[in-house]
């Protein structure tokens, strides 16, 4: 939502219920009641309760910055640095299907929770416990990268039908 629809979005909300309504709600929403912004510093900060807020998320530590901290061998590290940058744009393993598929070919343990970030420490330990060539392989063919794109296939067969 851009910042111009946002402030509409708000000014719509503070005219049905009032600023304090909303800004109380606010302040739920973001794991604060009205008594800790009560209680807060005066350094225009609202207090949060407990070392951490509710309202605060930890952030995920993706594929890349899990594998950036692994000790790789020199001769795999960068083909290994390259699987983590496109399993993080979904290019590699895009599924939870995908990483089964992975987990069994490689006789891999498989995650017990259905998410690709939970199952990143397993699938690149696997990953780097893997030969030079065959973890090549798996950047050079695309292995476990999802279905195949279908489209120039299709535009070939047209073009096949179109000559005969």
């Amino acid at each position: 939502m851009t910042g111009d629809r946002l402030a509409a979005s708000l000014r719509e909300l503070v005219q049905e219920h009032g600023l304090e309504q909303v800004s109380r709600s606010l302040h739920k929403i973001g794991g604060l009641d009205g008594s800790a912004q009560a209680a807060a510093p005066s350094t225009g900060r609202p207090a949060q309760r407990g070392a951490v807020g509710r309202g605060t998320q930890k952030h995920a530590a993706t594929a890349l910055e899990r594998v950036k901290k692994m000790d790789l061998p020199r001769e795999t590290a960068d083909s290994v640095v390259e699987l983590a940058r496109r399993f993080d744009e979904k290019s590699f393993m895009p599924t939870f299907g995908d990483i089964t598929h992975f987990c069994q070919a490689y006789n891999v343990d498989e995650p017990s929770s259905k998410s690709r970030a939970s199952a990143i420490p397993r699938v690149f330990r696997a990953i780097a416990a893997m030969d030079a060539e065959d973890i090549q392989m798996l950047l050079d063919y695309g292995a476990f990268s999802g279905p195949s794109r279908l489209g120039p296939i299709a535009d070939a067969i047209a073009r096949s039908r179109a000559r005969a």
